[in-house]
């Protein structure tokens, strides 16, 4: 079951993403021969939106967020996984945070329209808490597995990877 969510919010991702390059060559194209269609900007702009907080999810899932670790890596590595819990933490702070003042911005711009297309400004700002809510469920996976030792954090070093 969670495999197959991960592959569908993979695949909405791509679309996402497709979508975005689409619209963007679209309202290019159209630009360039003198007849603008104007909404392709602004659904290029949607599915950017969705893009990005998507990718962003995956990311923290493959645990493949950039981390330099320049001060951390001298630590001995007890110490390395409760600072990367206390992080895990403050991830999930920040990001319920922003799921809260993400879905106030959205209710805000509920009545604005969107360009042309005449559908509401909110299903862009409604990316923001959305993608968060889904990397704090994240988080708090990782979070979890770090504590009960079930899966190993990245400050630990298990990738060996120094930037």
């Amino acid at each position: 079951m969670i495999n197959t969510l991960k592959k569908l919010e993979e695949r909405l991702a791509m679309a996402f993403f497709a979508g975005t390059s689409l619209f963007v060559l679209v309202g290019a194209a159209t630009r360039a021969v003198g007849s603008p269609v104007i909404w392709a900007i602004d659904l290029a702009q949607l599915c950017f939106a969705w893009a990005c907080v998507l990718g962003a999810d995956l990311a923290m899932k493959n645990n493949s967020h950039i981390e330099i670790d320049i001060v951390v890596r001298h630590f001995p590595k007890n110490i390395r996984k409760y600072l990367a819990i206390l992080w895990l933490f403050a991830i999930a702070a920040f990001l319920a945070l922003l799921v809260w003042h993400g879905t106030n911005l959205t209710l805000m711009n509920k009545e604005r329209e969107l360009g042309e297309i005449g559908i509401s400004y909110s299903w862009i700002t409604g990316a923001i808490p959305a993608g968060c809510a889904l990397m704090l469920l994240t988080t708090l996976k990782r979070l979890y597995g770090g504590i009960t030792g079930s899966e190993t954090l990245s400050l630990e070093g298990h990738d060996g990877t120094v930037i």
